[in-house]
């Protein structure tokens, strides 16, 4: 079979990408390879990842300024900030001496300066040098022409998005008809709640890929998930853009136990179902009609990735006194899921490895899987 010379790049054949490409009732998943090969990941991150909106934080993240997250996405480094006068940016969080990191985690930014911990330099919350010690020798050297990169960014539901390619398409418009599913959650105004991070030494798209489907849960999930939103309940989208969606009726269709009372004026259908969503290439969340639960991811190479699960909580609801009781309340109920999710992709991520496996087909329970593999090769075939 001959190879074209764009299928050659990504280190598939034609008929494996054809098989891919299929209407979902006739199609394979992506072959194994993609899962653990080091030049496929190479290319990803020149293909993917430094061309699409990747989310960095929440907005309640960087609630007032000096506020800021720091992340490593895919080998480079950013810190989203509020400045001085309330704007948010996303600057390169390498230092222009020697490289270092400058911060790492969340925090405050002391007396509103970036500092880098190997020699001092300090950088406003714009991305300014403000201040370089001991470079008065140094012929030539002008602190103004030196600046952190400020890379474009964008707010899309209350999470701050980054795109490392300035020629990008803006994230709204693509996902316009995904919006309007989730603006009745009102996802903006929540607070973000870090409950549980995890190393796990499998490549990333086979977390994305679990969470993406209900197919799972009658055997992953009996007496969790599947107990209280079947499976066989659940309804896949059409998408017309770089996102997939689906939902899950709660098993009898009655209205979804909730933590929390559910915003006023919110449809019927969103009382008695859980939205599952995913913006490409790895924004996940799936909510109730009160709790987002997000999954970020933190990918450091081609079989390993941090995975971080934050929720979403009601505004006011960290200023409450049991506010560590309502957050260990919804832990204790998600937390034996996800260890069951992480059980299963482990599994996966062995299997991978193997040089006997064959392309597989889909169910029909798989559509979101089918969506994300064909955007995958867009991207990667672009």
């Amino acid at each position: 079979m001959s190879r074209s010379a764009a299928q050659v790049s990504i280190g598939l054949t034609d008929a494996e990408v054809a098989a891919v490409r299929r209407p979902l009732a006739e199609a394979s998943l992506l072959p194994s390879k993609v899962y653990v090969d080091r030049a496929i990941f190479e290319l990803e991150r020149q293909r993917i990842f430094a061309r699409s909106w990747i989310p960095v934080c929440h907005v309640s993240q960087l609630a007032a300024p000096g506020r800021y997250v720091a992340r490593h996405i895919c080998g480079e480094s950013v810190v989203a900030v509020r400045d001085r006068d309330g704007a948010i940016r996303v600057l390169s969080n390498v230092c222009r001496h020697r490289n270092a990191v400058l911060t790492s985690g969340s925090g405050t930014c002391a007396a509103n300066r970036i500092v880098c911990p190997y020699h001092g330099w300090t950088y406003t919350l714009d991305g300014r040098l403000l201040g370089a010690p001991f470079m008065e020798q140094a012929e030539g050297f002008e602190k103004r022409e030196t600046r952190l990169p400020e890379f474009r960014s964008e707010v899309w539901q209350g999470f701050v998005f980054v795109n490392f390619d300035p020629t990008s398409s803006s994230l709204a418009p693509q996902v316009k008809k995904l919006a309007e599913r989730l603006d009745p959650y009102g996802f903006a105004s929540k607070e973000a709640v870090e409950i549980r991070r995890r190393t796990m030494p499998w490549n990333w798209k086979i977390s994305l890929e679990n969470f993406s489907e209900a197919y799972h849960q009658p055997w992953i999930h009996p007496m969790t998930a599947d107990h209280s939103f079947p499976a066989q309940l659940a309804e896949y989208q059409d998408v017309d853009g770089p996102y997939g969606l689906f939902w899950l009726w709660e098993k009898d269709k009655g209205l979804v136990p909730t933590f929390f009372p559910a915003p006023a004026g919110m449809s019927d259908h969103h009382l008695r179902t859980v939205t599952v969503y995913n913006v490409y290439p790895v924004m996940h969340c799936l909510t109730d009609p009160t709790l987002p639960l997000m999954l970020d991811f933190n990918i450091i190479s081609e079989i390993e990735h941090e995975l971080v699960w934050t929720v979403l909580l009601p505004a006011g609801t960290l200023a409450r006194p049991d506010s560590d009781e309502q957050v260990a309340k919804f832990k204790a109920f998600i937390e034996p899921i996800l260890l069951e999710d992480v059980d299963i992709c482990t599994r996966v991520g062995q299997g991978a490895h193997s040089v006997h496996t064959a392309q597989g087909r889909l169910s029909h329970m798989e559509k979101t899987v089918h969506q994300f593999h064909n955007w995958w090769l867009d991207q990667m075939l672009a």
